[in-house]
């Protein structure tokens, strides 16, 4: 691909857009006017400029939630050419092996991998609306209300299932990994279904839960669906599922009184909030002790599917035209999450100077300054870790694997010691030169981190 840095994002839907039969072909960047031949540093320098411009505000795409991550605007009013192109981004970067620094949610990757992931079945939205006292509690992590004295099976942060539900799902996960009896693993579907699963929407729920799932009953199936869909809105916006989860949790039964909610969601708009209903004239209609399971389902489903899905699928699209294979549903979403982002876990840099090579390091000034950059990089914060593993590697991100089994190479370049480090990041290679001192070399390779851009040829 031939980039004008300056018109980053449009050369870039151009040139992908124009070689569309050729991208599960090795990836190659030229920037024009710059000299630099792509072993691998160019695209992953062409990834992150291109992710930062698509993120940035300005553009209404994406929405900054907690922790930095990225979720889809829904008031996005870009066409759906742009999410498809970051689709193919993400694609690209999982199909060449490149870390991407993009901080999209577990749930993003969930969804790829299973169709239909939040969508609430039709039996599941049937026991929502038939849901009682005692399976709010139970929903919510409390123990049973009444004479209910016993602490209900846990699945998964603090939510707990009925001591039913619980021996059927311990039951149900037994016999997926026993095999059961009667052949029951041989008949079992794959718990991360491909893209395109059956039709209907019972069926493409279905299909996108786990094995386990489907032997539960339908509360059973409900309580499943709740805690998995408040784990995720959970890593999105936080607050919100607090409020949800203290919902369920309330005891009373003044809900509508002390709560005043109706079955609506809102979202902002760039200043302006907008107001959607959740059922037919939701505005009207109160939420209450006996329809509070229905409506947490309905506003999690809405958040996590309903509200995004314009934006989501052209970005699918684009995703599954670069790795559109079945290969895909061997992975569970946590597996692609970890490979497309890399482990964002500070690192140990006297773990990396175990498997770093060193090369001009045989004199004994030499190695003093191969000392005094250890001491530079231990003493460094996290922040600038990450800034230096950005320079050298173009990632600010460890690979998948440990940093036990990431190498890097350390040269000495000369005795110039008024020049900058050098960083081949095709190569994960660090060229230091002959400084006169350890503070000299902090502030030559403090200035290399934070100030470089652009490539060129040695």
């Amino acid at each position: 691909l031939l980039i004008r840095r300056r018109c980053l994002v449009e050369d870039s839907l151009h040139q992908l857009a124009t070689h569309e039969q050729d991208l599960k072909k090795r990836l190659k960047i030229e920037f024009v006017g710059e000299e630099g031949v792509d072993a691998g540093g160019l695209t992953k320098e062409w990834f992150m400029l291109l992710l930062r411009e698509l993120m940035n505000p300005m553009y209404g795409m994406f929405t900054c939630e907690a922790d930095g991550a990225y979720w889809f605007n829904p008031a996005a009013l870009e066409t759906s050419n742009q999410f498809f192109l970051v689709g193919v981004v993400v694609g690209l970067a999982l199909y060449n092996s490149t870390i991407l620094d993009l901080h999209l949610p577990l749930a993003v990757f969930k969804k790829l991998l299973r169709t239909g992931f939040y969508q609430a079945s039709a039996p599941g939205m049937t026991a929502a609306k038939s849901a009682d006292a005692i399976s709010l509690a139970i929903v919510a992590g409390n123990q049973g209300l009444g004479t209910a004295t016993a602490t209900a099976p846990t699945l998964g942060n603090g939510v707990r299932l009925a001591s039913g539900a619980g021996s059927a799902l311990a039951s149900a996960a037994a016999t997926a990994s026993l095999g059961g009896q009667n052949g029951t693993q041989k008949k079992m579907k794959s718990a991360y279904a491909p893209c395109y699963g059956p039709s209907g929407a019972s069926a493409v729920a279905a299909e996108s839960q786990p094995p386990v799932y489907g032997l539960l009953s339908p509360s059973a199936q409900l309580r499943y669906q709740i805690s998995e869909m408040l784990t995720d809105v959970a890593q999105i916006r936080p607050h919100l599922a607090r409020g949800l989860r203290q919902l369920l949790q309330y005891r009373e039964d003044d809900v509508e009184d002390v709560f005043c909610l109706t079955f609506e969601a809102s979202y902002d708009a760039y200043g302006d909030v907008v107001t959607v209903p959740l059922v037919a004239n939701g505005a009207n209609v109160a939420v209450t002790s006996a329809n509070r399971v229905e409506y947490v389902l309905r506003y999690l489903q809405w958040v996590l599917s309903d509200s995004i899905a314009r934006q989501f699928e052209p970005f699918r699209r684009g995703f599954y035209y670069v790795c559109g294979s079945n290969a895909l549903s061997l992975f569970k979403p946590e597996d692609i999450e970890l490979m497309v982002h890399g482990s964002g876990e500070d690192w140990d840099s006297d773990a990396l100077r175990k498997t770093t090579n060193f090369v001009g390091f045989d004199s004994e000034a030499a190695q003093t300054v191969g000392e005094w950059f250890w001491d530079v990089l231990r003493e460094m914060t996290q922040r600038d870790r990450k800034l230096f593993l950005a320079f050298v590697t173009g990632s600010d991100r460890m690979p998948t694997v440990a940093s036990t089994q990431f190498s890097m190479k350390l040269a000495m370049l000369g005795s110039e010691h008024n020049r900058f480090p050098i960083a081949h990041t095709c190569f994960n290679q660090l060229g230091l030169w002959m400084y006169r001192s350890k503070d000299e070399l902090r502030q030559k390779l403090m200035m290399a981190m934070t100030e470089s851009e652009g490539f060129g040829l040695k």
